[in-house]
């Protein structure tokens, strides 16, 4: 009987192996098959690390920029420049040609609120949307959009996005305190 028993958990073991293998190989294929077909398709939205999505909007550089801020939680991540600059966060010739080649739409939501829409060349777009920033941990609930670009600035202060709408422009970089905490956005090159 011990026989039986032992040569009864070894076939056990040899069909689990079996069936197993063949269900990984399977779900392998299957997502191979879906990879392909997006491509085929001409998927314009790009899935990296932590659920980032990033957009191709048609830049001569082939930036790709991610569709909103990044989440933490609940909320967006607010990070101060030598934290955020871990990240791949733009460049100012990345967000200058993002202010350049692309439409922008602006649209008034409430005194402390504003949303921008960023148009690619190709017709995708990303948002932008009024998140504040944080100043000795209290958030601050502002109209104005601010985001951290790679600065080459020595001392505290460091080079951030900024768009506001005024008279009839966007304005485009400003300098910050870098114990600021702002929205962090990313970049990657495609």
């Amino acid at each position: 009987m011990k026989q039986l028993v032992e040569k009864a958990n070894n076939y056990a073991i040899e069909k689990t192996n079996f069936v197993m293998a063949r269900s990984i190989a399977q779900a392998y294929a299957d997502g191979y098959r879906d990879g392909f077909k997006d491509r085929e398709d001409e998927v314009i939205l790009n899935l990296c690390e932590k659920n980032t999505q990033f957009i191709d909007l048609g830049l001569k550089s082939g930036t790709l920029w991610s569709a909103d801020f990044e989440i933490e939680g609940e909320d967006v991540k607010f990070l101060a420049y030598h934290d955020a600059e871990r990240y791949d966060i733009p460049t100012k010739e990345q967000f200058n040609e993002l202010l350049e080649s692309c439409k922008w739409e602006f649209k008034y939501i409430s005194s402390s609120a504003r949303k921008y829409t960023c148009i690619g060349p190709n017709g995708n777009y990303i948002v932008f949307s009024s998140r504040g920033y944080k100043l000795a941990g209290t958030k601050r609930e502002i109209e104005k959009i601010f985001f951290w670009v790679k600065s080459t600035l020595e001392d505290s202060t460091k080079e951030t996005a900024y768009l506001y709408y005024q008279s009839g422009e966007i304005k485009k970089l400003t300098e910050m305190f870098s114990g600021s905490m702002l929205p962090l956005r990313l970049v990657k090159n495609n």
